[in-house]
């Protein structure tokens, strides 16, 4: 695992999700990945002002952290009409820890090291108000990936 500090800019994620736990979240994402290519949403996607080819899958939590939002879709840019069902999220500027994993790495034990052990390491905590963290698939869902967490520099 390779991870690096990165500023982003603010930009928007148009797409489309599900409310789920991590008790139904393999289902339930599954479900929505499926939806999302069998039902040429990309497609459309890719057709908006601003689109750029990779995958985000944007979480936010809902409910705690029992409950949270899970949002498939592209970056584009924020002047275009949204199709039904689908969802444009502003996600604003901030500092991210940045990790790179294998398509073969497991997504949640991926999480679970990134989130509590990886990013305290390194001196940063998580950015709990900004609660926007984002899987990134450049190139297809089945490949390699990076994680994205908000952070601030840890007190420490």
């Amino acid at each position: 695992m390779i991870m690096k500090i990165i500023e982003r800019e603010t930009f928007y994620i148009c797409g489309y999700g599900v409310e789920t736990t991590g008790d139904k979240n393999v289902e339930d994402l599954s479900n929505l990945y499926k939806d999302f290519f069998a039902s040429d949403k990309e497609s459309i996607l890719l057709g908006f002002s601003g689109s750029k080819k990779g995958y985000f899958g944007l979480m936010w939590y809902t409910s705690g952290h029992e409950k949270y939002y899970y949002l498939l879709g592209i970056e584009v840019d924020k002047e275009n009409e949204l199709p039904e069902s689908a969802i444009l999220k502003t996600v604003p500027k901030t500092t991210y820890a940045v990790a790179y994993y294998p398509h073969d790495k497991d997504a949640v034990e991926a999480w679970t090291e990134f989130f509590y052990t990886d990013i305290s390491k390194e001196g940063y905590a998580i950015n709990e108000q900004h609660n926007l963290y984002f899987e990134y698939f450049s190139e297809n869902v089945d490949g390699d990936y990076e994680l994205w967490a908000p952070v601030v520099k840890s007190d420490e």
